[in-house]
């Protein structure tokens, strides 16, 4: 997840800041600096900031999304405290995998003894491994653990991702998978023939997106051997544990690797 990058939107929009040029300035991985700010009902699960307000993010500029402290937003803190409430991944010994693995998590789990920790992004020049999901240099099944967020969208050829990410998980280990999706849109909306950012930005809310997934996203992810069940942050939390994390109307899918 890349900070600020509302500022260079108009550049990348008139076509002078690629993709891989902006993805390459490791200064936009860094989250916001530390604010110690007075003490409030909202609580961050990740680094325990708790504050009157949280900070806004995004290029809409949503309100009271992202953490003061760790740089966390919604969907990342729906994702630590299902990790860590319905899985085992912070108690038992796991090999996993983070894709483009984002700097409020990335610390935390890499120094958990429990995990054999590997970080993979295609332009992220600190994460352990550069390389393309479509073509990853890990052997069959070399995972039981596949954490990916908000990473698919951004490939032309999807499918080729998700087979690609279903080869290194062994059969039985498991994946979560975040993405933009809405159950509402029976198809994903797709764009990857489109080459211009400001198109996407219009059609996907963001100049390097590719598309909105719909409710076939269960069976893209069967076709390529992962069982995958929808979790519904409203369903998975209490209104009351919402308001306190922050954590709006967001999905997530708990993917079992079949043989």
């Amino acid at each position: 997840m890349l900070h600020g990058l509302d500022r260079l939107l108009a550049t990348i929009e008139g076509g002078t800041l690629d993709e891989a040029a902006l993805y390459r300035q490791e200064r936009l991985y860094r989250g916001p600096a530390r604010r110690a700010g007075a003490p409030g009902v909202l609580e961050c699960p990740i680094c325990g900031q708790r504050a009157a307000r949280f900070l806004r993010f995004g290029l809409a500029g949503r309100r009271n999304a992202q953490c003061p402290g760790c740089g966390s937003v919604e969907r990342h803190r729906m994702l630590w405290l299902y990790l860590g409430q319905h899985t085992d991944l912070l108690r038992a010994r796991h090999r996993v995998l983070h894709t483009a693995p984002e700097s409020c998590f990335e610390a935390r789990l890499r120094a958990r003894p429990n995990l054999r920790y590997r970080s993979v992004d295609r332009y992220n020049p600190a994460a352990d491994v550069q390389a393309d999901l479509i073509d990853l240099p890990f052997a069959d099944g070399d995972f039981d653990v596949l954490l990916t967020s908000h990473v698919l969208e951004h490939i032309r050829d999807d499918r080729a991702a998700m087979a690609e990410l279903a080869r290194v998980v062994q059969p039985g280990g498991w994946a979560v998978v975040m993405v933009p999706y809405d159950p509402r849109r029976p198809r994903t909306e797709e764009g990857a023939d489109i080459d211009d950012p400001a198109e996407r930005m219009a059609r996907f809310g963001h100049p390097f997106h590719f598309r909105i997934y719909g409710a076939d996203l269960s069976a893209r992810l069967a076709e390529v051997g992962f069982d995958a069940t929808v979790i519904d942050s409203r369903r998975l939390f209490s209104p009351h544990r919402r308001r306190r994390f922050r954590i709006n109307r967001n999905y997530l899918l708990r993917c079992r690797r079949v043989g």
